[in-house]
């Protein structure tokens, strides 16, 4: 019989933990150019340049952290004391990251980009461990996928919290107010729910080995061949979530006519958002008849496809949009879960070639990927708006003295140029971030043999 390691109540705490973490992050990755564009009124030029230099930074911090995890050492583990001391941090600095300051537009240029860094730190000391959790919590592949596959949908749901709450605030309270309000109810909810990641888990796996030193932690890393594919392969798919990261654009623009009837970005998101949830659900299906790579490269091409029949389909029918946004969220549910299984993979790579785990700095590299991925995504956003005549809203005070916020009307070219960013950028970015994925020979037979060896090394020691 089976030995079995995971249970129920961790696979709900840091499932829940997750669904709280996802409504902070959605809350950023979904609204923070819009927000810069519109509310706080940055030029696209230096809204693109402080989101990436931004993701830039903090892509290259996100190792450090790992290395920081893999050097602790305390009766809680190596992982969950940044569980416990980071939901605080992360609380204050979302809350600051959307308050619109009364400066000059210098002032609140230097404001934006010391809270934006001041965010990014934050999260990071919670999420390489959080994610590196779902590789100590058991040696079994199949548990850990478990936690992975349930996590995710947890996120997925968590991540649509925001788009409910958003668009009715600001559309109630104007933009700044209702940013601003949003940002603090949804990380007083988000932080106390991550907190679970803490209370409700436990590390199972260790490696007992001397510490190594910072150059011999980056000398393993290189060896890490699966990692440096998946890496690889998610920079050139950057820009497959643009239809998720300029939702709000096209809710208040593109498809503003429907605004009267439903929440557009919303319903929007709730598409996506069904589409993962299938794809995540059938997963553990698809992962017994095929194995991670097939199943990468097939996703990625399916998505490809889709986005190029919702550009032939235009943007002349919301519903039938609607409908095409649920198939091109299979590939994106796919992604979710299968990228963390593969780093979960490299973990055991790492050991195999190297002897040691090093779970922060495998896993340091999903927060790298999506904090890089993140930050060209919107950095193309931000180009493509400028390109096609984007007319930010105008800020003016009344006789009052209170401030008035009045959303442009788009021209037909400015729209067209939305409808591209959404549909035939993440169709190359798509087809492009399968071709690495041809190149990874840790699957099948190899993978097997590795995982064996590895066993037989665990047992004996």
């Amino acid at each position: 019989m089976v030995k079995k390691y995971l249970k129920t109540s961790e696979l709900l705490s840091f499932s829940t933990a997750g669904f709280g973490r996802s409504m902070i992050y959605n809350l950023m990755s979904t609204f923070l150019l819009i927000f810069y564009t519109d509310a706080m009124q940055l030029e696209f030029k230096h809204a693109g340049a402080i989101i990436l230099f931004t993701r830039i930074f903090d892509a290259f911090n996100d190792p450090v952290m790992g290395i920081i995890v893999d050097k602790t050492k305390t009766k809680f583990g190596k992982l969950r004391p940044f569980l416990l001391i980071s939901p605080p941090l992360i609380l204050v600095s979302t809350i600051l990251l959307f308050y619109v300051p009364d400066f000059g537009y210098t002032g609140r240029l230097i404001y934006s980009a010391a809270t934006y860094i001041l965010w990014a730190s934050c999260f990071t000391v919670q999420d390489v461990p959080f994610w590196g959790m779902s590789a100590v919590v058991s040696p079994l592949e199949n548990e850990r996928n478990k936690l992975l596959s349930t996590a995710r949908i947890f996120c997925t749901i968590g991540g649509i919290v925001p788009t409910l709450l958003v668009g009715a605030l600001t559309d109630k309270l104007g933009l700044s107010k209702g940013y601003l309000i949003s940002a603090v109810l949804i990380s007083v909810a988000g932080t106390s729910l991550s907190w679970l990641a803490f209370f409700g888990t436990k590390e199972r796996m260790e490696d007992k080995k001397d510490k190594i030193t910072v150059k011999e932690y980056f000398v393993a890393y290189t060896k890490n061949k699966p990692l440096i594919l998946i890496i690889i392969s998610s920079i050139l798919g950057s820009a497959m979530l643009m239809a998720q990261t300029s939702g709000a654009y096209l809710a208040n623009y593109l498809f503003s006519a429907y605004k009267k009837q439903f929440p557009v970005q919303t319903v929007m998101t709730v598409a996506i958002g069904a589409g993962m949830m299938v794809a995540m659900v059938l997963m553990p299906i698809l992962r017994k008849k095929m194995s991670l790579k097939s199943i990468y490269i097939a996703s990625a091409f399916f998505g490809a496809v889709v986005h190029l029949i919702m550009y032939f389909i235009g943007y002349s029918n919301f519903y039938l949009f609607l409908g095409m946004l649920v198939f091109a969220g299979l590939p994106l549910g796919i992604f979710n879960v299968i990228t963390y299984a593969m780093i979960a993979d490299s973990v055991d790579y790492l050991e195999w070639k190297t002897g040691r785990r090093s779970e922060g700095a495998c896993f340091a590299c999903q927060t790298f990927i999506s904090n890089l991925t993140a930050g060209i995504s919107n950095f193309i956003t931000t180009q493509v708006l400028d390109i096609f005549g984007y007319i930010q809203p105008e800020r003016i005070r009344d006789a009052s003295g209170k401030l008035i916020e009045i959303v442009q009307t788009q021209s037909t070219h400015t729209l067209d140029g939305m409808f591209i960013m959404v549909t035939i950028i993440p169709a190359v970015s798509l087809a492009l971030c399968a071709v690495p994925m041809f190149f990874n020979n840790y699957t099948g037979s190899k993978k097997e043999e590795i995982q064996k060896e590895l066993a037989a090394r665990r047992e004996n020691a």
